[in-house]
């Protein structure tokens, strides 16, 4: 009897690395079409709500840069171990969820489990493939995988809605864990633990505090009934938090090591960053509840909805990564930033005309995906490109984690505007803000940038594949 193939361990320590990106990517982007469900299933307000998705978010950025460093004392091999199994703990979790506030507690595992695994899975690929065409490759299937992860997502959401309940969209994440670490196998040996040193735990819980007593102020005042005492007290927990923060990076190990504060590339990159989350971001959330609650679309129909927006990212991530070696950054980022805002806006009068999908929707949808697609990429290459080769990582990091605080703290601003029980006038509005919000991003990007950044850059063969590194997805 012949012997079975085998995967090499080049292959299936790939395959491991590919799937957990699109795990991450996956989780991302499934949750929208089931808000609906899970919001009339668990008795969750349309304010309430919002917190399935800024769980995860808050606190994958929150914990991203520590992620990183433990990566770096550990081992990334260890920690991602850690992580899938984490996942898996939290997703279980999450399925088995009869109320709110576990499905909650589920999420905030998740989002830490994610923030472990990006800077491990990241240092996996970094250690076991060579600069060079090997380590292209790798990164090429490795970022295509995420691009494939967030159409899959929105569009695997709305099918596992069709036939199942809203569970099984954190049950599937079991077998993608399960294929993980039986792929990985041994080959998780690669990224070798550094030299012991402390870790900025202080530092991330604080800003991990600061930013959920931030969203529940917002979250508080949405209600028609605000209670002012838990107003008062999350008020307070954000200032203390703040302080704690701003003390753990003046005068113990730094979240953020303070050389990097000062380099102006990596400013603008993180400010750009949270206003495309503030702004773009939204829009997952903002589609999915209109066309299921005002348009009455079945989860399946708003899930397949999604899918030109998703390739339109992807499209606007390849053509960034083409022109950044052409164009100013500062060029490519307003330009990005305009491009969305546009779509947004055409998705505003698709609301306020009652227009069609085809004529009304689709057209923004396209815009403002080819945007965000263009915006995604050319902050990451901005944020990077005056660092030094180890760096990196941290700077990528740090550009990923200013976009998730700003996506929650944006999201709990939209909901504060458009109310407990949103109507087609309240989408009309959020949509503008988000318009508004990512035009800022334009002239902040041309003025911090200034003459120093308007200068086209050779771009490395990093640079080059970066829309495959990032797999184009928010």
């Amino acid at each position: 009897m012949p012997a079975l193939p085998t995967l090499a361990p080049g292959a299936r320590l790939l395959t491991a690395l590919a799937g957990a990106q699109l795990l991450v990517a996956l989780d991302f982007s499934i949750i929208y079409v089931a808000l609906p469900d899970i919001g009339k299933s668990l008795h969750f307000s349309a304010i309430a709500l919002q917190w399935v998705v800024s769980a995860y978010a808050i606190f994958f950025a929150g914990f991203l840069l520590l992620g990183g460093q433990l990566a770096d004392v550990f081992g990334a091999g260890r920690v991602f171990l850690t992580a899938q199994l984490l996942f898996a703990a939290s997703s279980v979790g999450a399925a088995l969820s009869g109320a709110a506030a576990p499905l909650i507690a589920a999420r905030v595992g998740q989002g830490v489990a994610a923030a472990l695994l990006v800077p491990a899975t990241l240092g996996l690929l970094s250690s076991a493939y060579p600069a060079g065409p090997e380590r292209d490759r790798a990164v090429s299937v490795w970022g295509t995988t995420g691009a494939v992860g967030l159409a899959l997502g929105v569009t695997a959401g709305g099918g596992i809605l069709a036939v199942a309940s809203w569970q099984w969209i954190f049950w599937i994440n079991i077998p993608i864990v399960a294929v993980c670490l039986l792929t990985a196998g041994n080959a998780v040996r690669f990224g070798t633990a550094g030299q012991r040193a402390p870790v900025a735990a202080t530092a991330t819980l604080s800003a991990c505090a600061t930013v959920v007593a931030s969203v529940l102020v917002f979250t508080e005042l949405s209600r028609t009934h605000p209670a002012m005492p838990i107003v008062a007290v999350a008020v307070v927990v954000a200032v203390v938090a703040a302080g704690l923060l701003a003390l753990s990076q003046r005068w113990s190990r730094p979240l953020i090591p303070r050389a990097l504060l000062h380099v102006r590339t990596l400013q603008t990159a993180a400010l750009v960053a949270a206003l495309y989350m503030a702004s773009f971001g939204a829009e997952f959330y903002l589609v999915t509840l209109y066309l299921q609650d005002v348009r009455a679309y079945s989860a399946l129909a708003a899930g397949t909805a999604f899918l030109p927006l998703a390739g339109a990212i992807v499209v606007g991530n390849t053509v960034a990564g083409r022109l950044a070696g052409i164009r100013s950054l500062r060029w490519l980022l307003s330009t990005a930033f305009l491009t969305g805002a546009a779509g947004l806006l055409v998705l505003a009068l698709a609301v306020a005309t009652d227009g069609g999908y085809t004529p009304a929707i689709l057209p923004g949808l396209l815009l403002s995906g080819l945007g965000q697609g263009m915006a995604f990429t050319g902050m990451f290459i901005t944020g990077t490109r005056d660092l030094p080769e180890e760096s990196n990582a941290t700077g990528s990091a740090l550009v990923t984690t200013a976009q998730y605080i700003g996506g929650s703290v944006g999201l709990a601003l939209l909901v504060l505007l458009h109310g407990e029980h949103p109507a087609a006038p309240d989408f009309v509005r959020t949509f503008c803000v988000t318009a508004v919000i990512a035009t800022t991003a334009a002239p902040l990007a041309l003025s911090l940038l200034g003459c120093g950044g308007s200068q086209p850059t050779a771009v490395s063969s990093q640079d080059q594949s970066f829309e495959q590194k990032t797999g184009g997805h928010p």
